[in-house]
């Protein structure tokens, strides 16, 4: 019954802390994997590294690594595998058939973090459809440890294959009852964005736990949710820039990216994203205190390429400089991660203040600049302009008000200033 896979980690709802060991071919990626663990509260108890020069159909690792990874898990008392890919659904079957353990591979992982983060609506239905999608075809291996937990024989086996289909045909009735409420969810997002069409957006995109949400909170004076865990926040969330700026502009937060982000979750999540694609301007943050700055900004620029907003104007700010420390040559080192990005710490106000300053001069040079004469007989439109333009210079004239004024091109056009142009 699907209220069986409520999580994917077997043990996960036990008292006991689950212990894993993990494989994968890559140590950094494998310190990410002990991250994104960590917080789901499993306890990485020991790993192994293994370098994988031809991938195998049935099991993807070696049987040299297979059984080492056996006998690592019956060392330590491990409760499972924990495999730094993605698998197919035979490999997930057969590595578990060998090891005698449970297992999973990182995307699943990462639906679990997602599924466990998920506050809103919107982002329980988003995780819960990538959750489905994901257990479709994977549905024969998971009642393969279920039954192996239960202790299950030849009959229950026999149970299970029959359980197996009925599961599948619940899935899929799910999936369609989780797609059509994302669809009501789209219609009520559309009307909230169609509320901002004519603001200023900047969105603040990067890989997880870069400190997007610390430096929103920073720039809006705002209390989105912050905490030093991959993954803390899944919703967008929208703030004004300045109250006071004009024109108006709002900052969007979104949800981090990292390497291996489950397709799943990328199509799930398409709406969420969708905000990238309205904004103006992306604020693309990056941690320079990590040893994987550079890799994790190609990997956001690859996945904003792949969502195809990879052409919008964009500025880049190294955050985190408080890490640094005072070694020498730590920040000039840093700055070579992204070259020409502004180096800051989001818990440094001045630093927080020239970030704000950059956003607002890029959209202030984008603008085009308008010298027009406003009749003082037209005050509803002398209060617009207040609120949308960028005043220059105001002077007072016998027939009406003088104005120099950068105002973004849609809302000159929706005031009409060019019969008031001098």
């Amino acid at each position: 019954m699907l209220d069986q896979y409520e999580t994917l980690l077997p043990g996960k709802s036990s008292s006991k802390k689950l212990r894993v060991v993990t494989i994968g071919a890559d140590t950094e990626s494998l310190n990410e994997l002990d991250r994104l663990l960590t917080t789901l509260g499993v306890e990485p108890a020991g790993r192994i590294v293994a370098t994988v020069r031809k991938i195998s159909a049935s099991t993807y690792f070696g049987k040299g690594k297979i059984e080492e990874a056996r006998s690592e898990i019956e060392r330590l008392g491990a409760d499972a595998l924990i495999v730094d890919v993605e698998l197919s659904p035979n490999q997930l079957r057969n590595i578990e058939a060998e090891i005698k353990r449970a297992i999973l591979d990182r995307p699943g992982v990462i639906i679990e973090i997602f599924s466990e983060h998920a506050r809103t609506r919107e982002a329980k239905t988003q995780v819960a459809l990538a959750r489905l999608q994901y257990l479709m075809p994977r549905l024969t291996h998971f009642w393969t440890h279920f039954e192996r937990q239960r202790g299950g024989g030849t009959a229950a086996r026999g149970m299970g294959e029959k359980q197996i289909e009925v599961d599948r045909r619940m899935i899929k009735k799910q999936m369609t009852i989780l797609r059509d409420r994302l669809k009501v969810i789209e219609k009520e997002r559309t009307v909230q964005r169609s509320g901002r069409k004519n603001v200023l957006k900047v969105a603040i995109v990067g890989y997880t736990n870069a400190g997007k949400s610390t430096l929103l909170n920073s720039m809006t004076h705002s209390d989105v949710l912050v905490e030093d865990k991959l993954f803390a926040t899944l919703d967008a969330s929208v703030r004004a820039l300045d109250p006071h700026s004009h024109p108006p502009i709002v900052a969007i937060d979104t949800v981090g990216f990292i390497s291996q982000l489950p397709p799943t979750l990328v199509a799930s999540f398409r709406s969420t994203l969708e905000e990238l694609q309205q904004a103006d301007l992306l604020l693309h943050v990056v941690d320079a205190s990590s040893t994987q700055a550079r890799e994790q900004y190609e990997e956001t620029e690859r996945i904003l390429k792949e969502l195809k907003v990879d052409g919008k104007p964009r500025l880049v700010v190294l955050n985190k400089a408080d890490l640094l420390g005072n070694q020498p040559g730590a920040k000039n080192r840093a700055r070579l991660i992204v070259p020409g990005a502004m180096m800051v710490s989001a818990l440094s106000l001045s630093d927080v203040e020239k970030v704000r300053q950059a956003i607002m001069e890029h959209f202030r040079g984008s603008m085009e600049i308008w010298e027009i004469l406003i009749p003082y007989s037209e005050s509803k439109l002398d209060a617009q302009i207040h609120a949308r333009g960028s005043i220059e210079v105001s002077r007072h004239m016998p027939k009406g008000t003088f104005y120099r004024v950068r105002m973004e091109e849609g809302w000159a056009k929706k005031l009409q200033l060019k019969k008031f142009q001098l």
